[in-house]
């Protein structure tokens, strides 16, 4: 199988439907960022969310691991309250390494007011670089009425795309990429998944107008907009000069021949909502760049225009970032 996540197909036919013991909300769903378990005799009205997101490898290990535990809450409208982790190193990893690792991971824990409730840590010869995967836990409210139609939707993005992957190859190639670009502009770059938590901005999320929210990682915007449409039985229309990325994150990709709308882009959260242009409005009074980049649209075709011209959607692919 190809590198990354398995095709949606396979999701489908070899995890999803093997799975049997359903709970009254159903099994997990391609395209759902969290899973939710309401248990009546603790509480009526909430039930525990509950993702998980692995993360392979040191760069940015520690932001990756909590931003994106947070951001998988918000998308499935939950408020996040602990992780639990589980650590893989390989052999020659230094305790010095899992030291800083584990101080900084406690840093944006405490940024972000959440506890690290559990773990497993243990070196491990089946793995060359770290595994570090993260369960995230949080309460969310029960909706009173589910939404059954979800066309004529805006589409909106909150935050820039691809930053993730960009400031990861920024700090992993920067010799490469001085051949180019002046040192103060790769610095520049390697810092732009700084503010990958969307927690600041969780009371927008919260607005009657939003009606699903999608945490975009792997495999890019493209991959997020796939997976939203399928999850809600959709088509899409979306006008691709309006998706916003940063220049930074265009040069890098430019550099290693990159198509940025395939690259992780932790920290960027794709919204499907009933007023778009006022959802943009508070983001950008809150400081997060945001835009209206298409609608929603009946049917099964799912079109990316730019200018004159209109393509179809492909299903995702693998992560950009690993062809560097």
């Amino acid at each position: 199988m190809r590198i990354g996540k398995v095709k949606e197909s396979i999701l489908k036919r070899s995890v999803l439907r093997q799975l049997h013991n359903h709970s009254e909300e159903g099994s997990p769903a391609s395209g759902e960022d969290a899973g939710v378990l309401f248990m009546p005799e603790f509480s009526e009205d909430a039930g525990v969310a509950l993702s998980v997101n692995p993360i392979e490898g040191w760069t940015f290990a520690a932001k990756r691991a909590v931003y994106g535990a947070v951001n998988s809450m918000l998308a499935a409208g939950a408020k996040i309250r602990a992780i639990s982790l589980s650590v893989l190193m390989p052999q020659d990893t230094e305790e010095k390494q899992l030291k800083s690792l584990m101080k900084e991971i406690d840093a944006l824990c405490t940024q972000e007011d959440i506890l690290v409730i559990s773990g497993h840590t243990a070196v491990s010869p089946f793995v060359s670089t770290l595994i570090l995967s993260v369960t995230a836990m949080g309460i969310q409210k029960k909706e009173e009425e589910a939404r059954a139609e979800y066309t004529d939707l805006d589409l909106v993005i909150a935050g820039t795309i691809g930053r993730e992957g960009a400031a990861m190859i920024a700090t992993e190639h920067a010799n490469r990429l001085e051949e180019r670009y002046a040192p103060s502009y790769i610095e520049t770059a390697k810092h732009l998944f700084d503010d990958g938590s969307m927690s600041a901005v969780s009371d927008i999320l919260q607005e009657r107008e939003v009606i699903s929210i999608h945490d975009v990682r792997e495999g890019g915007i493209f991959a997020a907009l796939w997976e939203t449409a399928a999850a809600k039985n959709v088509g899409l229309s979306v006008d691709l000069k309006n998706i916003p990325i940063r220049q930074h994150t265009i040069e890098v990709c430019e550099y290693f021949n990159l198509n940025p709308y395939m690259l992780r882009s932790g920290g960027t959260l794709l919204l499907a909502c009933a007023n778009g242009a006022r959802l943009v409005e508070q983001f950008q009074k809150a400081g997060i760049e945001s835009a209206v980049i298409g609608q929603t649209t009946s049917g099964n075709d799912r079109l990316i225009h730019y200018d004159e011209e209109a393509r179809f959607l492909e299903p995702p692919k693998m992560d950009e970032y690993y062809k560097v």
